[in-house]
């Protein structure tokens, strides 16, 4: 049987500390795949799928970025742009092709705005480019 070991002493161990992402998206199977990914990239990612719960989540959780839905049956997505944007980034995904939605986006607070369908790792990559990861010496 092989044992392991680690090379060098406890205090050279470094960890990577990836982001809070609250996700605001009404579609599960949209929800789920992005959840995935993001927790696959070690981010922790809190999902909403309601529009009223959104200001209680991020309170609570204290996200470094979020991840918005444009078209949430049930809430002005552009409203809680507003809001959530006053606290950090936020990124707008939509299914609108339209140019007046990433302008309008853009103009409530945005730092971009993702075209849906898309591809989760190229999410996944926007999210690293927007909250870089942090990296801490472990004890």
């Amino acid at each position: 049987m092989a044992a392991w070991m680690m090379a060098g002493s406890p205090a050279n161990i470094s960890a990577r500390l990836m982001a809070r992402v609250l996700l605001v998206e009404d579609e599960p199977n949209i929800a789920s795949i992005i959840v995935f990914k993001l927790e696959r990239e070690g981010h922790q990612v809190r999902w909403e799928a309601a529009a009223p719960a959104v200001a209680t989540a991020a309170e609570a959780f204290q996200p470094e970025l979020v991840l918005l839905d444009s078209s949430l049956p049930d809430g002005d997505p552009f409203a809680l742009l507003s809001l959530l944007a006053t606290r950090g980034p936020v990124v707008m995904m939509t299914e609108f092709r339209d140019a007046t939605t990433p302008s309008r986006a853009r103009a409530a607070g945005a730092v971009a705005t993702v075209g849906k369908p898309f591809k989760p790792t190229q999410l996944a990559r926007l999210v690293a480019q927007l909250v870089p990861a942090k990296t801490v010496v472990l004890p």
